[in-house]
């Protein structure tokens, strides 16, 4: 028998709901995407200063 949309999402929204972590592993989470955008920070390095030390784009046109 085929189940029809509304119930497939229902179960699937109800998976969702039901996962729940603890305090310490959503400090522990949001600790290491902290960690992962300081670094991204540093390696990307200061973009304006990139941009400025760049050559200027050739292309077909005559500004």
């Amino acid at each position: 028998m085929k189940k029809n949309t509304k119930e497939i999402m229902k179960e699937k929204l109800t998976g969702l709901t039901d996962k729940k972590i603890t305090r310490k592993e959503a400090i522990r989470k949001s600790g290491y995407i902290a960690v992962s955008a300081v670094t991204m920070m540093i390696l990307l390095g200061n973009p304006e200063k990139a941009q400025a030390s760049s050559p200027a784009p050739v292309g077909p046109w005559v500004p």
